[in-house]
């Protein structure tokens, strides 16, 4: 939209979305209701067009009179004098701020607040920079600058950003009376995200659709929220970023589109050079590769010139007329859009006259336009400097220049650049100016969808270019990052690490060196936006630090990004066109008119960043056993022999054995003072100067000529033979020379890859210095032969072995490592996924109806397709392979567990390779699975972690399934103190993360107390959750802990009859009958005596109940069962029925344990049994669920046992502790999937015996005794109780010792259930609000409010009672005891 007085900035509104605002008044949050008025939105706009036009006039009278200017220099009173009265017509209610507002010990200078908005923050100011009227203000925006002489340190927007990242606002509007600007808190510094009215022009141009706009977009309606829906400037934003979804769709096909077009163009089309690349199709000299590769560079040259052009970016026009060469620019300016520019081509496409097949003039131009920028003179007749690089290289697109493209096929090609059919089948053009170079993700999605193809043919018509599907993107992960997530992933990563580095130093020249010598990298970088929202951070503070402005001017911004570019930035990606994307969107954003593009093909590098050497150190360790395969055992144990030689060869402990050759090995000082020779020559590179493109060409040509040498190649090479070791199965007569007969000699120069071939790489170094200095050659060395380099660099080059510490010697040199990286790398499994991989190739496969019927039919492939089976054959094993380099190299010694992932494998990676902070997306999983505990303990014990944001993928936040949760991770250096850690769970948008009641801050040391054994991430759904948790942990210990093997109830887990396995030993009450066993009660005897007891299910237990569920004794199985009657639970002679029975010998002999001399080493000889339910979850009414059980009765693993052997009296405290409210709440933090495993519950916060004063534990046992024994069946239970209770005690429960039960009464049983949990809470340490909030959170929290506890027991209490009956009861007896102090 053309817009005078409106402008967008960061995209917080997308084009689309913002004619709708203006043009639908249906669409949600534009509605008249919406705006929630007495009167039409249209009357109320005309009563504030007019009222503010009027104010306006007034506004200006007091600018121009001298006496007021005088008392207001500024224009500050003034102007809020206008915006209050604006602001009060649009709805708002505002308060003036007499003071600065603190947060966390910084004021900001906030002149209003909005109580009703959340307390929306707005900032006015006036129109002056300087009082005296000496800065220029009609080019310059006073809300961009620091007020000369006055106490604000930073301007207002700098002022509003930060505190908007300070709290939980989303949203702020500062004003300086004649600009207006909505601001969002992004996180960003560098694309800043806001909304701009222009009040002046809006006025003085009587800009009144543009005001009714403005209308809609500032009335107080837009940022009121209602409960936790976002406000309706918030949806429209996330409206906006699905939009933007829709374009980078869009242009995914419409590169794909093009790259067909102009293929089948170039192939199909007569002329000389369309023969040509025919000819060399059917002599083999092209093949399809190579042309998808001119044709990938040909869609990067068009995207490049497209942004650069629609930004005026060709040419930088000086800022005044009176330039000296701003009339001669402005006149190449206006020749280069007549006649030469790439972005006309997509206006020619709407017209269809020019279409014709016959006339290719078109496709010429276009060639001369990128002529312009290669390296040539042709550019300088236009004031065109070459661009250089591979992007503009002579050579780049050697095969289509050569050929002709007719005007329709060319046009029909940009036709689909220019716009597309979105998937309403509305036509939505592609804006370039607008467009992010983040959104390049999208073209790189498509090119790895696409596998191209060439299909020869007879007359020149019948060839074609074309692509088939495949799911490549999805089989790499390769899923784009939105930019929002980028930008807190930089927030706590990055910035806080350029922080420090510029308060370290004191200058400016010594702060900005100090960032210029940073280095960052992505490992897995794609289309390199993350790697480039690195650059543009560090680019905005060196730009801020050498202007002093907080809005720094474009040209100064761009020309720090281009120096940052250049000298910080590294990327690391497996797919080469990938690379090369990344290398376009590094150009495009650090693109300076007059200047080539940098050279970055010594940063910007294509590999397998897991697989290779990143440190020497790996060659002297020497190589692996465990990497080392052969095709036969005696093979296999004599190559591990040699290699073990070898070893001790290199690292001197051979003692009189013999060396095989390395009897004066490659010492490790020569190979350091390589790396380190290396590291300084690289870093002399670096600060080349490139502003030419002859200084970029020298540059270019010096680091190529040190990576190729000879000293390099011996280097890279021993470390591709390293890596080669874990993939090369050796042959039998690779390693025995044959004789004759029958006798075979072990070959001690076997040229095979392992230790002795590493180090006798790296002694071509030794021997090249010796040569150098005139020094004979050692008597040992040998060379490797040529045919040996050659299968280890093809190896190499087909897996893109990546050797860090060849590669970027500046970096790794004397164990350094890039200060901060940042990615989001593969989410695969290192495993064959056949379906993903036949995508393309075999739709048979793909379609299988099953793992089986796919096997199958790939075996058949053997015969059906040989070509095919061997290069999924290859793959496999490459696979294979790579597993066993990263299980076995040692350079993943904490993730390098079970099924590999590629996620946990590139977070080892970043904690090794990084000196200050790293931050990744990853998989959720590597912070709470088992299989990366290793890894994330390290982050705890060593203090590492900053912060952990979980997500759901509700929102489509990812192109993935909407329930797969991912994670934002910061990890930092490790350190001896503690480190508040910020985190939050089940996030599903980008604004809960300033959500204050989603957000909690935990220490370090809070995780190994909350979760000691495993060390994995505690999960909370909200900060109170966090805070309360933390507090019950600091108040107690836990159940059982593996570490320090501290057990305060001695209790061991265990489980009596698996309900499978042990399922032969079940009997079914018709079965029993059957073999003519009689019932007694719940008993069976069978007719030669044996006796069959209930085997008790999790089902048929509740709180203090072992007779909550009674099964049926004919029919089928019910998938539920029923709680006895009340009057059948008033008998204490009652008894349930079990579904099934069991022997009661096997239930004798489960709770005895042998040694292997047969005797017994344990026994449990009490006569009850305590047992918890293992089958729960978080949301159901209770979760935890514990009861004890009567003696000689069979258990199911549905019911974990607890054999605690502390007595029964103090066990009667454990059940009660177990049961109570408090720690049930503390499961439904913990318990994320539908089991209480035995790992969790050992970490549930455990009061210890010691805790609780005698006095306080015969008021739980007497309670906890009346609960239980309602039933002579607890008899066992109760006779225990009595033996052990005092005679004082016993005089109080008499109905003990005469085995008396106390009649089932669930009014009673309510109370002394209210009366345990009110006295567990108060020894938990909680206090009155605590314990309500566990309760109910609506009591402290307020209606509506998102954390949830009891809400499924208080809904069905209303139900059943009328009232939520556990809270008042609970209540009561806290206020009873005197707990409510």
């Amino acid at each position: 939209m053309d817009y005078t007085s409106i402008h967008i900035y960061g995209h917080l509104l997308s084009d689309d979305i913002l004619h709708n605002i203006e043009r639908d008044n249906t669409l949600n949050g534009n509605r008249d209701q919406d705006f929630g008025m007495d009167i039409s939105v249209s009357s109320a706009i005309d009563y504030v067009w007019s009222s503010l036009r009027n104010d306006w006039n007034f506004y200006k009278e007091r600018a121009n009179n001298e006496r007021l200017v005088n008392k207001d220099p500024y224009g500050t009173r003034r102007a809020r004098d206008l915006m209050e009265r604006l602001f009060q017509s649009l709805g708002y209610s505002l308060d003036r701020q007499a003071t600065n507002i603190e947060v966390a010990g910084t004021n900001y200078d906030i002149s209003y607040t909005c109580h009703d908005l959340g307390k929306m923050p707005f900032i006015i100011i006036g129109e002056g920079i300087s009082a005296d009227g000496s800065i220029d203000t009609l080019d310059k925006c006073s809300l961009d600058y620091r007020a000369k002489g006055g106490m604000r340190k930073k301007s207002a927007h700098a002022t509003m950003l930060e505190y908007l990242n300070a709290t939980e606002n989303v949203y702020g509007i500062i004003s300086n009376g004649q600009i207006l600007r909505i601001i969002r808190n992004s996180g960003q510094l560098v694309k800043l995200t806001y909304i701009e009215f222009d009040l002046r022009r809006m006025l003085e141009e009587d800009k009144y659709t543009e005001f009714c706009l403005m209308f809609r977009l500032l009335h107080v309606s837009r940022f009121r929220t209602s409960g936790d829906e976002p406000c309706v400037m918030e949806r429209w934003f996330n409206m906006s970023i699905e939009s933007g979804n829709r374009i980078r769709n869009g242009l995914s096909r419409a590169v794909q589109t093009t790259m067909e077009t102009i293929g089948n163009a170039v192939l199909t089309s007569e002329g000389e050079g369309n023969n040509a690349l025919r000819e060399a199709f059917a002599n083999g000299t092209m093949d399809t590769t190579q042309l998808n590769k001119e044709l990938i560079h040909f869609i990067y040259r068009l995207l490049f010139l497209f942004i650069i052009e629609d930004r005026g970016l060709v040419y930088q026009i000086p800022d005044s007329p009176d330039a000296p060469d701003y009339k001669q620019l402005c006149q190449w300016q206006d020749i280069y859009k007549k006649f030469y520019a790439a972005s006309r081509l997509r206006h020619l496409s709407e017209l269809a006259y020019l279409k014709q097949r016959q006339y290719s003039d078109l496709w010429q131009g276009l060639m001369d336009t990128f002529h312009l920028f290669e390296p040539d003179t042709f550019g300088e007749k236009l004031g065109i400097k070459p661009l250089g690089g591979v992007l503009f290289g002579t050579e780049t697109l050697h095969w289509l220049k050569q050929c002709q493209v007719s005007n329709k096929d060319l046009l029909a090609a940009f036709s689909a650049l220019n716009e597309f059919e979105d998937e309403r089948q509305q036509k939505v053009k592609i804006n370039y100016s607008s467009l992010d170079v983040e959104e390049f993700g999208s073209v790189y999605e498509g090119i790895l969808e696409m596998r191209p193809f060439v299909q020869p043919g007879v007359a020149a018509s019948d060839w074609q270019f074309g692509f088939v599907g495949g799911l490549d993107r999805q089989s790499t992960s390769s899923y784009y990052t939105r930019p929002d997530l980028v930008q807190n992933l930089i927030k706590t990563t990055l910035e806080p690490v350029i922080k420090e580095k510029i308060a370290a130093q004191t200058t400016t020249e010594e702060k900005v060196k100090a960032l210029l010598n940073m280095k960052v990298c992505d490992a897995a970088s794609g289309s390199g936006h993350i790697v480039l929202a690195m650059a543009r951070t560090i680019a905005w503070y060196i730009c801020t630090l050498r202007t002093g402005e907080d809005n720094p001017a474009s040209l100064d911004y761009r020309q720090a990004l281009r120096e940052v570019i250049s000298r910080c930035v590294y990327a690391v990606d497996y797919n080469p066109d990938a690379v090369e994307l990344c290398k376009v969107v590094l150009w495009i954003e650090g693109y300076c008119a007059g200047k080539p593009l940098s050279f970055l093909d010594h940063h910007i590098r294509c590999g397998n960043s897991v697989l290779g050497v990143s440190d020497l150190q790996m060659l002297i360790d020497g190589v692996p056993d465990k990497a080392l395969t052969a095709d036969d055992k005696d093979t296999l144990k004599a190559l591990k022999k040699m290699n073990q030689e070898a070893v001790k060869a290199v690292n001197g402990t051979l003692d009189n054995e013999p060396t095989l050759g390395l009897e004066d090995s490659f010492g490790v000082e020569n190979m350091s003072a390589a790396q380190i020779g290396l590291a300084d020559k690289i870093r002399f590179i670096n600060h080349l100067p490139e502003d030419t493109l002859e200084e970029e060409i020298i540059k270019q040509e010096r680091w190529k000529e040190l990576m190729e040498s000879a000293r390099v190649d011996c280097l890279r090479r021993a470390c591709d033979i390293y890596t080669s070791a874990f993939y090369h199965t050796v042959q039998k007569d690779e390693l025995y020379k044959d004789n004759g007969g029958s006798n075979k000699e072990l070959l001690l120069e076997a040229e095979v890859p392992y230790t002795k071939t590493v180090m006798r790489a790296l002694q071509e170094i030794n021997a090249m210095e010796c040569l150098e200095k005139g020094k004979p050659l050692p008597t040992f060395y040998r060379q490797l032969s040529a045919d040996f380099k050659t299968e280890v660099k093809r190896m190499a080059d087909e897996q893109r072995f990546f050797h860090w510490c060849v590669e970027f010697p500046e970096v790794f040199a004397a164990n350094k490592g890039f200060d901060v990286m940042c990615g989001n790398p593969p989410w695969d499994k290192l495993q064959m996924e056949e379906e993903k991989w036949f995508a393309g190739k075999d739709e048979d496969i793909v379609k299988a109806a099953n793992q089986a019927e796919r096997k199958e039919k790939i075996a058949n492939l053997q015969t059906s397709a040989p070509k095919l089976y061997e290069e999924f054959t290859i793959a496999c094993n490459a696979l294979t392979s790579q597993s066993n380099f990263v299980k076995n190299s040692g350079r993943f010694p904490l993730t390098a567990v079970g099924k590999l992932e590629l996620s946990s494998l590139f977070a080892e990676l970043c904690l090794s390779f990084t000196k200050e902070a790293w931050g990744l997306v990853l998989p959720t999983g590597i912070a709470v699975n088992d299989s990366n505990k290793y890894f994330f303990s390290k982050l705890i014990d060593e203090n590492r972690l900053v912060s952990l944001y979980d997500f759901e993928n509700k929102e489509a936040l990812f192109d993935i399934h909407r329930m797969f949760k991912f994670c934002l991770i910061t990890a930092g250096k490790a350190q001896a103190k503690p480190r508040m850690v910020s985190g939050g769970f089940f996030l599903t948008r980008i604004d809960h993360l300033l959500d204050p009641r989603r957000v909690y801050t935990l220490r370090t040391d809070d995780f190994a107390r909350l979760n000691p054994n495993t060390k994995t991430c505690p999960v909370f759904r909200t900060s109170y959750d966090a805070k309360l948790t933390a507090k019950i942990y600091r108040n107690s210990t836990i159940l059982y802990n593996d570490i320090t093997e501290e057990n305060p109830w001695n209790v061991k887990f265990g489980s009596m009859f698996n309900m499978s396995t042990d399922s032969y030993l079940f009997r079914t009450c018709s079965q029993l009958t059957e073999q003519g066993a009689t019932l007694d009660g719940n008993t069976f005897t069978t007719a030669d005596g044996e006796t069959y007891v209930p085997l008790y299910e999790g089902k048929m237990i509740w709180h203090y109940n072992h007779h909550y569920g009674s099964w049926p004794i004919e029919g089928e199985r019910p998938n539920s069962i029923n709680m006895p009657s009340e009057t059948e639970l008033e008998n204490p002679d009652s008894c349930i029925m079990p579904w099934y029975w069991v022997p009661l010998s096997d239930v004798e002999n489960s709770l005895i344990k042998l040694n292997k001399e047969g005797k017994i080493v344990w026994h449990w000889n009490h006569k009850w049994l305590l047992g918890f339910r293992d089958v729960t979850n978080a949301t159901n009414e209770r979760t935890f669920v514990c009861s004890p059980i009567p003696n000689a009765k069979g258990v199911g693993h549905s019911t974990t046992l607890l054999y605690a052997e502390r007595g029964t009296m103090p066990v009667a405290s454990l059940c009660a502790m177990l049961s109570s409210l408090v720690f049930d709440y503390i499961t439904k933090q913990k318990i994320g999937g539908s089991h209480a495993s035995i790992s969790f519950v050992k970490q549930f916060p455990a009061l210890t015996p010691d805790q609780i004063p005698s006095a306080m534990q015969w008021q739980i046992v007497k309670r906890v005794a009346e609960l239980c024994y309602f039933n002579h069946d607890m008899d066992g239970w109760a006779s225990e109780l009595w033996e052990e209770m005092n005679e004082e005690q016993r005089a109080e429960l008499p109905q003990l010792g005469t085995q008396q039960p106390w009649i089932y009464n669930p009014e009673r049983r309510a109370i002394l259930q209210a009366e345990l949990d009110a006295i567990f809470a108060h020894l938990y340490g909680l206090n009155t609000e605590d314990f309500r909030y566990i309760l109910d959170p609506e009591d402290v929290c307020g209606k509506g409010c998102i954390n949830e506890t009891f809400r499924v027991l208080k809904d069905n209490e209303l139900r059943q009672y009328g009232e939520y009956r556990t809270k008042r009861l609970v209540l009561e007896a806290w206020n009873k005891f005197g707990y409510n102090n």
